[in-house]
C-alpha cells in the first residue's frame, strides 16, 4: 500500500511559506548553570518565522537555495539578557481524533484506521488529509486517556478518502463498518506500519489505534534539534580589543583609554593612588571604569 517515499536519507528542503506550518520552535533561559536555574525553567514558543532558508551565489546550481541550511535570526526581544538559552526545533504537531479503525471492503486484511478531515483544526493538516496520499511517512503518536504520550509510534503508508459501508449486524443493536475508496467523502482511510502479525506469531496483531482515541501526527522530515546558546557580555572580539588594543595613557588626569581597530574609544578607566589618612603613605592603586562620564578628548593621536 505503500505509495511514497519517506526518511531522513536527503538534506531536508522546506519552502520558507511551509516553515510554519511544518517547524515548531521553544526556547528556555537559564540565568546560569546552577540547580535552581535548570530546576525552574519553562519553555516557551517562538514563531517559527525565524528560521529561513539559506541562500546560494551560485549561478550553475539547479536553484537558489542550500538544501538542508537553515538561518536562525533570533529575536533581540526574546534573546536580551545574559545567560544560557536552550533553542528546541522540532517538526510541527498536530492534534487529531481516531473516528474509527476498521478495514477494507475489498480488502478484509488491510486494516487501518480513520480520521474525519472535519475535525482536525489545522489547515494544512486538513488539506493533506483531504488529499489522497498526501500523509505519507507522517508518524502517529498516541495518547492515553490522561494525555499521555505512548512509547510507541507507526508511520503512515498511504490514506485515501472513503465513506463507511455498514455490515450485516449479528443482532438489532450491533453494527459495524468497513471502508471502501470514495474521492467524495470527508474521511481519509490511514493505512500504517507496522499493522500485520509478524510471520512467527500470526496472532500478535499490532496495536494501531481504537475510536475516540487522541493521536498526533508530526511530519517526518526532521529529527528535533538543540541548540545551546551562551549571550555573555564579552566575544573574543571584544577580549582581544582590551588585551591588544592601542591604549593612552594620560599622566595628568590618570586616565587610561582603550581603543578599537577604527581607533574609536573601546573602553576608559581612571587610576589614582588611595593614602593612609594620617602617614600619607600610598596605600591602594584604584582603577575605576568610566562609563557615563567618558572624556570624549582623549584620542590616540593626542601628543
Amino acid at each position: 500500500m505503500a505509495t511514497g517515499t519517506y526518511g531522513l536519507n536527503i538534506p531536508v528542503f522546506i519552502n520558507n511559506t511551509d516553515i510554519p506550518h511544518l517547524v515548531d520552535i521553544s526556547y528556555c533561559y537559564h540565568e546560569s548553570r546552577s540547580y535552581d536555574s535548570l530546576n525552574n525553567s519553562k519553555f516557551y514558543k517562538l514563531d517559527s518565522g525565524i528560521l529561513s532558508l539559506s541562500e546560494r551565489n551560485d549561478n550553475d546550481a539547479v536553484d537558489s537555495y542550500v538544501e538542508g541550511m537553515y538561518n536562525l535570526q533570533l529575536p533581540l526581544s526574546v534573546f536580551n539578557k545574559k545567560g544560557f538559552y536552550t533553542v528546541y526545533i522540532k517538526p510541527k504537531e498536530i492534534e487529531a481524533v481516531i473516528t474509527d479503525v476498521g478495514s477494507l471492503t475489498a480488502f478484509p486484511t488491510v486494516r487501518g484506521l480513520v480520521l474525519d478531515t472535519e475535525q482536525i483544526k489545522d489547515e494544512n493538516i486538513k488539506q493533506k488529509a483531504r488529499t489522497n496520499n498526501e500523509l505519507v511517512g507522517y508518524r502517529i503518536i498516541y495518547l492515553d486517556e490522561n494525555g499521555q504520550r505512548q512509547n510507541y509510534y507507526r508511520v503512515i503508508t498511504s490514506n485515501n478518502k472513503c465513506e463507511p459501508v455498514v455490515q450485516a449486524p449479528n443482532s438489532s443493536s450491533d453494527k459495524s463498518y468497513s471502508y471502501r475508496y470514495d474521492d467524495n467523502s470527508s474521511l481519509t482511510f490511514i493505512t500504517v506500519s507496522p499493522s500485520s502479525a509478524p510471520t512467527f506469531k500470526d496472532n500478535a496483531i499490532p496495536y494501531i489505534g481504537k475510536p475516540t482515541q487522541r493521536i498526533l501526527l508530526v511530519n517526518t522530515l526532521f529529527e528535533p534539534i538543540q541548540l545551546d546558546i551562551e549571550m555573555t557580555t564579552h566575544d573574543a572580539d571584544t577580549i582581544s580589543t582590551m588585551l591588544e588594543g592601542s591604549q593612552l595613557r594620560d599622566l595628568d588626569n590618570g586616565l587610561i583609554t582603550t581603543f578599537n581597530d577604527n581607533d574609536e574609544i573601546y573602553h576608559q578607566s581612571e587610576h589614582y593612588t588611595l593614602k593612609d589618612q594620617y602617614s600619607g603613605k600610598p596605600i591602594y592603586e584604584v582603577g575605576r571604569e568610566r562609563r557615563n562620564s567618558i572624556d570624549f578628548t582623549q584620542t590616540i593621536n593626542d601628543k
